[in-house]
């Protein structure tokens, strides 16, 4: 198995130069997709100018493309501001993972509610364990896919959730289960997020917000109905509008050789 991560980027370099270093230590095939055309390396990282922002959905899906085209049998993208476990490409790549699974993410401090840990480590301190959970979606953040899934979801859907790319991973979640792919996350490795700060400068957090809320929905529902867009609710919340905690929506398992 091998792996290509790509990390799409406008600005913000100073997460993206930290990151570098967790990819780097675990001697990950990795690449930039450099929206804004200024990323100033700090050693050998390969970078990909596409002379013009493609936001984190186009970004991405160049990446995933990429790796696909290169002859990598998984690619992840992530996002520049989160940090990297020990071991998180091992991690990743563990053949103790079911046989069907078509996207994988690790667990995170901030995030799904399905994906997040009760504990929130430092991500060079987090202590991996053997164990897999069936989520119903893995977050955009830190997201792994078989070239299999991707040929069979038709790749990135940007002429839906292009401009934004909130809902792209929750599409993509419901689009691989439809095909017979499994969605998880894998506690051998985490990730430190540190929530969304390049969509912010760009946008604006209000004006982000709402028009990529809106877009998700319309997404949503214009690919898989208003059903089951609302079951994937409890995919986004932690809390309730009394703020109590909601039921987590997922399975644990442990991690068992073949």
């Amino acid at each position: 198995m091998s792996l290509l991560i790509a990390v799409p980027v406008f600005g913000q370099h100073e997460y993206t130069h930290a990151l570098v270093e967790d990819l780097e230590r675990e001697g990950a095939d990795y690449l930039i997709v450099d929206n804004r055309g200024d990323y100033p390396q700090i050693g050998n990282e390969r970078v990909l100018t596409p002379g013009k922002n493609l936001g984190w959905a186009g970004g991405s899906e160049l990446g995933l493309r990429t790796g696909f085209s290169e002859g990598y049998s998984h690619a992840m993208t992530l996002n520049n501001d989160t940090r990297l476990s020990k071991g998180f490409v091992a991690g990743m790549l563990d053949s103790r993972l079911p046989a069907d699974a078509g996207i994988v993410g690790p667990v995170i401090d901030d995030g799904f509610a399905c994906q997040v840990t009760d504990d929130k480590p430092e991500a060079a301190a987090y202590r991996p364990r053997p164990q897999y959970r069936t989520v119903p979606a893995v977050e955009g953040v830190a997201l792994m896919m078989t070239r299999a899934c991707w040929d069979a979801v038709g790749g990135m859907d940007l002429a839906t959730f292009g401009r934004y790319g909130w809902g792209l991973d929750l599409h993509l979640a419901l689009a691989a289960r439809e095909r017979g792919f499994g969605v998880y996350t894998t506690e051998m490795a985490y990730i430190n997020h540190f929530g969304g700060r390049t969509a912010r400068v760009h946008f604006g957090q209000r004006r982000y917000q709402w028009g990529a809320w809106l877009a998700m929905v319309r997404g949503l529902v214009k690919l898989h109905g208003w059903r089951a867009s609302l079951a994937m609710e409890r995919t986004l919340r932690r809390e309730d509008r009394w703020h109590n905690e909601v039921p987590r929506d997922y399975t644990t398992h442990p991690l068992e050789s073949p």
